[in-house]
């Protein structure tokens, strides 16, 4: 299903300088004061290598990742003064989002070099900081699918306790809560498997996310329904239905093609469409997600049932990856 995109892409480069990828806008407008950040300027390299950008936005921002390592450790947020906030975790998930997306380098032997060198340095620190964090843990799986194969086992293994410690018959998910950016868990798993042939890892990436899948999707309306951010969905029932954000819709649609291809079940294509078409207004205010004035993505969905008029970097690099996934 060829998705238009072309709007996007300008979107995209609109709100890029000559630093990288502003994070948030004001409507449509950069808002320099919230900066840049490691977060927003990886997801943006795996766009430019899959949509075949002009090598110089790519290299703006790799250049970023790179400046963003100082003294055995990578910053994320760079203020509009130029200097780097210290209030982050080091082993946070800006850590995991970069690994990806130097894998996606190294796979596409793009500055491979390079990729390789700050990709050790940062995957040194997430080891011997022995993260817990359970998305840093996925993304930094995801990255491992490109380099460093051997090492996908040690990691994937930390997922499989988490869902055994967590899980019971009634709740099949890794976290006493369903919160942002949920299809990144199974999806790390089922590349886990595409890697090692492990079934362990295919199984518990299936029985998760056809879970997840039961808790988000509205079967009466035929619409996913995200949890937001306004409370998350709570293990002991609690679902919040305001604050959902797109990278969810975005997100899903991504797991859902990687299910696809790895069990041939024809329901995961289906499904993907269905996340997807979050964007284009099939979700619980009918409301279109995307811009078509500016090629922006609105932000979300908000409690007094109106959409975010803000239109972010991690909006619009969400429905980019998920599109051309879809297209292909």
């Amino acid at each position: 299903m060829p998705i238009k995109t072309r709007k996007q892409i300008e979107y995209l480069l609109k709100i890029t300088d000559k630093i990288g990828l502003i994070e948030h806008c004001v409507g449509s407008k950069p808002d320099y004061k919230e900066g840049w950040c490691v977060d927003d300027n990886a997801r943006a390299i795996q766009v430019g290598l899959i949509y075949g950008l002009d090598k110089k936005i790519i290299d703006i921002y790799f250049d970023f990742l790179k400046k963003a390592w100082i003294k055995g450790k990578l910053f994320n947020d760079l203020n509009d003064d130029l200097t780097w906030k210290d209030n982050f975790l080091i082993n946070g998930e800006h850590c995991g989002r970069a690994l990806l997306a130097l894998g996606e380098m190294i796979k596409n032997d793009y500055r491979s070099e390079e990729a390789k060198d700050l990709f050790n340095k940062i995957y040194r620190l997430i080891k011997e900081n022995k993260t817990e964090y359970i998305r840093v843990v996925a993304q930094t799986i995801l990255g491992l699918e490109f380099y460093k194969t051997e090492e996908i086992t040690f990691w994937a293994e930390k997922l499989v306790e988490k869902y055994k410690k967590n899980s019971d018959k009634n709740w099949r998910w890794f976290e006493d809560e369903i919160s942002y950016d949920n299809g990144r868990i199974p999806m790390a798993l089922l590349a886990a498997y595409k890697v090692t042939n492990n079934e362990k890892y295919l199984l518990i990436g299936i029985e998760s996310l056809d879970f997840l899948t039961e808790q988000i999707f509205d079967k009466e309306n035929g619409f996913f329904s995200f949890p937001g951010y306004n409370g998350w969905f709570k293990r002991n029932g609690f679902k919040a239905k305001f604050g959902q954000q797109p990278i969810e819709a975005g997100g899903m649609a991504e797991v859902y093609l990687l299910a696809y291809k790895i069990t041939k079940n024809k329901k995961y294509i289906d499904l993907a469409k269905k996340s997807f078409n979050w964007y284009n207004g099939k979700n619980i205010l009918n409301k279109k997600m995307v811009n078509k004035k500016t090629g922006g993505i609105f932000d979300g969905l908000n409690e007094d049932k109106s959409v975010n008029p803000n239109q972010g970097a991690e909006s619009v690099l969400s429905y980019l990856i998920a599109a051309k996934e879809l297209s292909e």
